[in-house]
């Protein structure tokens, strides 16, 4: 059995069309990990590659109860509750150097989904590309003890950046947000300019954040607050300078 993890990005994505046009429907099992903190078009294009794709998508979140729940695109959550929850088990914040809530709200919830259906170990496909041996190379190598094996089929089949791109241009549907962005909306592994950079075009976005920070009295990154990012974002003097001719094509 193949669990294919579709992160709802666009690699990720054309794994998952690689994945069922190349492997019996029958060996594949397609998991999406919701945080609740995703962007909105990050679900929307989920939900169309599935129905597209006919991938039968199996959406699940942490919760805090039985620690996953199978949701679908209607009812998942959208305003970072199975994040929230699991900040509130743990009791501190994930951040750079403690990246918990990968493991907490996307693998584990995946892993035992499968357990669930009997499986004792499977392969996990992830979306790498050829250009990402860095990545590539941390996976290959890991030693696990877990009951998966990661494979990487956009890696097998010499996938790059260029090649994702080209894939999409042809399929008359895309992910609706540019491609700095993430799907997590302000992950704390993005830069800081980014993120005052998306903080001023969405800085509702940034009030969750802030709201657990304030919750815990910690910082999602060592050096700042999130109402940091919020204030920088909304600084009139950094974004909304006028523009002056200096008629250099005259």
């Amino acid at each position: 059995m193949i669990q294919v993890s579709f992160s709802g990005g666009r690699s990720s994505a054309m794994m998952a069309k690689i994945m069922v046009d190349n492997y019996s429907k029958d060996d594949l099992i397609f998991t999406f990990a919701n945080t609740g903190k995703e962007m909105d078009e990050t679900l929307d294009f989920v939900n169309e590659c599935d129905i597209r794709w006919k991938l039968d998508v199996v959406w699940l979140e942490f919760c805090n109860e039985n620690k996953y729940k199978i949701v679908n695109y209607e009812t998942a959550s959208r305003n970072g509750e199975p994040f929230s929850d699991m900040i509130k088990e743990r009791g501190y914040l994930p951040n750079r150097v403690k990246r918990f809530c990968t493991t907490e709200l996307k693998i584990l919830p995946m892993a035992r989904y499968l357990k669930s259906l009997g499986h004792k170990h499977w392969d996990a496909a992830i979306g790498i590309r050829k250009d990402e041996p860095n990545r590539y190379f941390k996976m290959k190598n890991k030693v696990s003890k877990d009951r998966w094996d990661y494979i990487f089929p956009l890696w097998d089949f010499n996938v790059n950046v260029n090649d994702v791109k080209t894939f999409w241009s042809n399929q008359g549907f895309d992910l609706k947000i540019h491609s700095t962005l993430s799907n997590c909306d302000f992950c704390f592994m993005k830069g800081t300019k980014k993120k005052v950079a998306q903080a001023h075009l969405m800085p509702e976005r940034l009030d969750w954040w802030i709201e657990q920070e304030n919750k815990i009295n910690a910082r999602f990154h060592k050096d700042f607050k999130m109402e940091t990012i919020k204030s920088l974002a909304l600084n009139k003097t950094l974004f909304d300078e006028p523009d002056i001719s200096c008629f250099c094509g005259d």
